[in-house]
């Protein structure tokens, strides 16, 4: 990987000679923290760690910002988003999810029953929730958590018996050796993943260019693979790439 960050950021520095400023809306152990970290080490750049979308709007002013935005926040009237568009999408990625249990063998073994369940505390995990809990009647009492590995350090450390995360944090799962994984989205088990978009806000053709050849030879790395396991990336304003974000859109408002 340090190979391919150094040719990145030499490419990099070759074309553009603005500082970024990277803003991660996301917690700070979490899947975008960790996109953003990985990209920022092949350029010139300030990090700001928001913590969350409400803050993280508030530091996009200026020039030549990239963040990660999921696909959960611009269908909430009450918070605001940058745009996504063909102009500054750099990068989709989505994240396939999954449910694991140190009590449970299967999501029918549920059935009937009240299930602690760590994962993240935002609306659109709730609704779904609700809806795969009275497709198999069960009982979820969310464990609400900012991110994926906070959720995975609390599942880890017993705030709950079953956790719902994405596939990216397997390995760290199942450093538990009484966790079973039992449904996953990729296999059809769960009608939920995320769809994210890395981004520029306020920059330049040029800027957003050269950060969608960073993110294209980075995101075919052995490391690059290995750390987002579960995950695709699908790079470029592409309009297939445009409209799977503005779809994901859609759905998660409903």
């Amino acid at each position: 990987m340090k190979t391919l960050i150094t040719l990145a950021a030499i490419l990099f520095a070759t074309t553009a000679s603005a500082e970024v400023k990277i803003v991660n809306a996301g917690s700070d152990t979490g899947a975008f923290r960790q996109v953003l970290t990985t990209i920022g080490e092949t350029i010139d750049h300030t990090f700001i760690q928001a913590n969350n979308p409400v803050t993280a709007y508030t530091y996009m002013q200026g020039d030549d910002i990239l963040t990660v935005w999921s696909s959960e926040w611009p269908g909430n009237t009450d918070m605001q988003s940058p745009t996504i568009d063909a102009t500054n999408l750099v990068a989709l990625m989505t994240y396939e999810t999954m449910i694991c249990s140190r009590t449970f063998t299967s999501l029918s073994d549920m059935s009937g029953k009240q299930v602690k369940l760590a994962t993240w505390g935002s609306e659109p995990v709730a609704k779904f929730l609700t809806t795969l809990g009275t497709t198999h009647n069960i009982d979820f009492v969310v464990v609400p958590f900012g991110g994926s590995g906070s959720t995975t350090k609390g599942y880890i450390a017993g705030d709950a018996d079953t956790v719902f995360t994405i596939t990216t944090r397997l390995t760290a799962i199942q450093e538990d050796s009484a966790t079973a994984c039992i449904a996953f989205s990729d296999e059809g088990d769960l009608g939920f993943r995320f769809v994210d978009a890395i981004a520029t806000v306020n920059a330049d053709a040029t800027i957003t260019e050269q950060l969608r050849s960073t993110v294209a030879t980075l995101s075919t790395s052995t490391e690059w693979l290995d750390a987002f396991s579960g995950t695709s990336t699908y790079v470029g304003g592409t309009e297939a790439n445009v409209s799977m974000f503005n779809e994901a859109v859609v759905n998660f408002s409903k």
